[in-house]
């Protein structure tokens, strides 16, 4: 993951903070209600659950193995040491421990940056197991995490979170982990725009291709190409949809897709889940996709 980077240790890329108005819709979307935003303040979102040990993948090399350590597992090390399995110093990033993953802070050091990473050693959206029955809902827990009272509360107008593609030019960590991060503003009014071109139908979602201006590691706007669908809540896992939606209709592979959701605050709410990859067919005259999640979130 570009950016992911643990605190004091890797480097965080810092972008450029837009405003934005605050608003409900998400977690309405989540709870079934069918008003996009609140009037006045948000509910009291319910408490993220302590589901019980689920099954870990196969030890393999396209999921990894539990005796990696050190440089591109560091992060794995340290959810051990926060499970108590690995002998070293308490870390303060050990936010929440549950028998399915860990909350650490994220790199920047904002109050808008934290991290939902699993307890069992899972490489990254490339490891088949997280598209499977046994594996955790780490999407829904990542959006339960990120509200008020909760260990990793964004604290950001919209919460944007993350997943990043395999590829090492890219994500710095070969650990799974959910970004739980602002969304920029920019990206949530154009999000709003595209809505009436967005479906909600997973069948279409390959197709379904807009083009966002996102951020740059310098501030500066670019264009890109992403997937696009709505979804009423996070109940269903991502993962899962994508692989039967996306990658599997188009003969591409999971270690090539970064995988987004922001709350829909247009409509009836729920959320967007934004899905693009390098190399990404696109319309004429249309930017190019990308494997980050880096164009679209805000950490520092």
């Amino acid at each position: 993951m570009s950016g992911d980077a643990l605190s004091g240790k890797l480097h965080r890329r810092h972008f450029v903070r837009l405003s934005g108005t605050a608003g409900a819709a998400g977690l309405l979307g989540l709870m079934g209600a069918g008003s996009a935003l609140a009037d006045g303040g948000e509910p009291a979102p319910p408490t993220p659950g302590e589901p019980g040990a689920s099954p870990c993948p196969t030890p393999s090399a396209l999921c990894g193995y539990p005796s990696d350590t050190g440089g591109r597992y560091d992060l794995w090390d340290r959810v051990q040491v926060c499970e108590g399995t690995k002998p070293g110093p308490p870390f303060p990033q050990c936010l929440r421990t549950t028998a399915t993953y860990v909350v650490l802070n994220g790199g920047s050091g904002s109050n808008h940056d934290f991290l939902l990473v699993p307890s069992c050693r899972v490489s990254g959206i490339e490891c088949p197991f997280v598209a499977t029955p046994a594996a955790p809902n780490y999407w829904l827990e990542a959006w339960l995490n990120a509200q008020p009272g909760q260990p990793g509360h964004v604290l950001y107008p919209h919460v944007g979170l993350g997943v990043n593609s395999a590829d090492p030019t890219i994500r710095q960590q070969d650990q799974l982990h959910v970004h739980l991060a602002g969304i920029h503003s920019g990206i949530q009014t154009q999000l709003n725009n595209h809505d009436s071109a967005i479906t909600n139908n997973p069948s279409r979602w390959r197709t379904q291709i807009v083009p966002i201006w996102g951020l740059t590691n310098t501030g500066a706007p670019a264009p890109r190409s992403y997937r696009v669908l709505h979804v009423a809540n996070l109940n269903e896992n991502l993962f899962t949809l994508l692989r039967d939606s996306v990658v599997r209709p188009t003969g591409s592979t999971m270690a090539a897709q970064m995988l987004a959701v922001t709350p829909r605050l247009v409509g009836n709410g729920g959320f967007y889940v934004v899905n693009s990859e390098p190399g990404l067919s696109v319309p004429p005259g249309q930017p190019g996709g990308t494997g980050t999640v880096d164009f679209l979130l805000a950490y520092a």
